[in-house]
């Protein structure tokens, strides 16, 4: 157990030598993709997926964080979180070797008819480099905001994304989206080193605030229960710069 503690750690701190802060300086593209797999293919699309992600973000200097996840009431719905500097950092990942192979074998594995993209527009995004063990955890949640409190809510909400990621060390990963179609709808996921990092985010003051101050500024909110796959990022991307 020892051996294997030293070795993360190593692990770690090697890759938070080499991860550099990105430099993004029009808004990244963020996709969010819901997936329906076939009965009994889960194991070949989680293998299909960590191969495309380890491929493009080792491989792709424009593909900056690539997440698969699977709905944990039914693991046969999966969600795929992508980051990219740009359109054209985009496309080149569209027109890549690894992502061909991709749609060339989920044919046979996934539910074509079923695939749900969500149009969503960045707001905020904000990562450390992540790696990934048995202890990481993710959060998928949507809000939907009154209308009249839309502004409100964007004054609180990005500046506690901002705090959590800097100050703390267990939270890796804060972004955040509005419906394109319907900015009052933010879609958040997150990535923390563990659950006991999100309990510790919870108890913070600047998460008790946000909780606080946006109580009466919400109609709906949804935690979709996920349990992470292949997390894989560059590490040390903020957009907007602050």
């Amino acid at each position: 157990m020892k051996t294997g503690v030293s070795l993360s750690l190593l692990l770690a701190l090697s890759c938070s030598a080499v991860a550099q802060e990105q430099k993004v300086s029009v808004p990244p593209v963020f996709n969010i993709f819901e997936l329906v797999i076939k009965q009994d293919k889960n194991n070949a699309y989680n293998n299909l997926a960590e191969k495309n992600i380890t491929a493009s973000v080792t491989s792709e200097p424009g593909t900056l964080a690539m997440y698969s996840a699977n709905k944990e009431t039914n693991p046969s719905v999966a969600y795929v979180f992508e980051i990219y500097a740009d359109s054209d950092a985009y496309e080149k990942h569209l027109n890549s070797a690894s992502y061909k192979d991709f749609l060339r074998h989920s044919v046979d594995i996934l539910e074509s008819s079923q695939k749900r993209k969500f149009d969503v527009v960045p707001q905020f995004l904000a990562d450390k480099k992540i790696v990934q063990n048995n202890n990481t955890i993710n959060n998928f949640v949507i809000v939907e905001v009154k209308p009249e409190f839309t502004s409100a809510f964007r004054r609180v909400v990005l500046p506690e994304m901002a705090q959590s990621i800097k100050l703390e060390e267990g939270v890796l990963a804060m972004y955040a989206a509005i419906d394109k179609a319907n900015p009052n709808r933010w879609y958040f996921y997150e990535v923390y080193a563990s659950e006991e990092a999100y309990q510790a985010h919870r108890l913070t003051p600047h998460f008790k605030e946000y909780i606080e101050q946006t109580a009466e500024m919400t109609t709906y909110k949804e935690a979709i229960a996920i349990k992470p796959g292949k997390l894989m990022n560059k590490g040390g991307l903020t957009w907007p710069e602050r």
